[in-house]
């Protein structure tokens, strides 16, 4: 059943006339009388007869009146509360993300939502994954946006964007630059670039090279990528890098090779969005959550 045809009804129910009901609504005698006529085939009986040149509701249509009374005015508020959602505040959506999170997704996904959504104005900035934590359980912000696994994660909502294999930097004249792909045992005793515990990635190669029987090897812990670039130019280091690093404007691309490192089977890498789990999700954030799936080819599931 329609609800506009409910609502047509009730006005038809309520009056009596349909000519008068039709002047209520602005809109045609003639669509009022077929949207009662509507419901009537679909019930398989009459809802109202004319008694003397005068409507009255059949006993089926005095039921159906009062029955129809709280579907409309439930779906009211309905309509009510998902418009205050999409009204208030032109509904910012505070996003607060991971360094690197805009390259791995591309800002032209952000772009696209704002073009499509113009009614939620988006709002993001950068912070370490420590911070983006903190930002999101004290409400400060809306979403976080941050790459890491389901274990670091916990305690919070979260639904992944896109899956993310770890890619390793390094100069073409390094001693693993023939290799396809990396193992963290290859890693054993070669100086990477740290980010620090406050990001999940270094936590993560810490955890591993432990698990493989080996302590990392750090040449500098920093989230400046500059420094990081230049170590790996001067082959003095490597670094996590992303897939596309070779996309990069920058004319010393020619002197790196990014290599997949292999995570195995159980790691579920990715770039995740996190919400509030004691609060219920906000139409904006399911807006943005699934339309980014959507953008990153990613199954709409959390």
């Amino acid at each position: 059943m329609d609800i506009q045809h409910l609502r047509y009804f009730l006005t038809v129910s309520r009056t009596l006339n349909y000519t008068k009901a039709a002047e209520e609504l602005y809109i045609s005698r003639q669509a009022v009388a077929q949207a009662v006529r509507q419901l009537e085939t679909e019930l398989q009986s009459p809802l109202l007869i004319n008694r003397k040149n005068t409507l009255v509701l059949t006993p089926l249509g005095k039921v159906f009146q009062k029955e129809a009374s709280k579907v409309v005015r439930s779906f009211g508020q309905f309509e009510a509360a998902m418009l205050k959602q999409v009204e208030d505040k032109k509904n910012e959506l505070r996003i607060v993300m991971g360094a690197g999170i805009v390259l791995n997704l591309s800002a032209e996904m952000f772009a696209n939502f704002s073009t499509a959504y113009t009614s939620i104005l988006l709002s993001t900035k950068e912070e370490d994954n420590e911070a983006i934590l903190r930002h999101v359980e004290e409400g400060e912000a809306d979403l976080g946006l941050i790459g890491t696994t389901p274990a670091y994660i916990q305690g919070f909502r979260s639904c992944l964007i896109k899956k993310s294999d770890l890619h390793v930097c390094l100069h073409i004249d390094h001693p693993l630059a023939n290799k396809e792909s990396l193992t963290f045992q290859d890693l054993k005793g070669v100086p990477m670039v740290g980010f620090g515990e406050k990001y999940d990635l270094h936590r993560y190669y810490v955890q591993k090279c432990h698990e493989n029987g080996f302590a990392p090897t750090f040449s500098i812990i920093t989230a400046d990528v500059n420094i990081s670039r230049n170590l790996v130019l001067e082959n003095r280091s490597v670094s996590f890098a992303f897939p596309d690093y070779r996309k990069d404007s920058h004319p010393s691309v020619s002197k790196v090779k990014v290599l997949p490192l292999n995570l195995g089977e159980t790691d579920a890498w990715g770039i995740y969005a996190i919400t509030r789990s004691d609060e219920e999700i906000t139409l904006p954030q399911q807006l943005f959550i699934e339309f980014m799936q959507r953008q990153a080819g990613t199954a709409l599931s959390c």
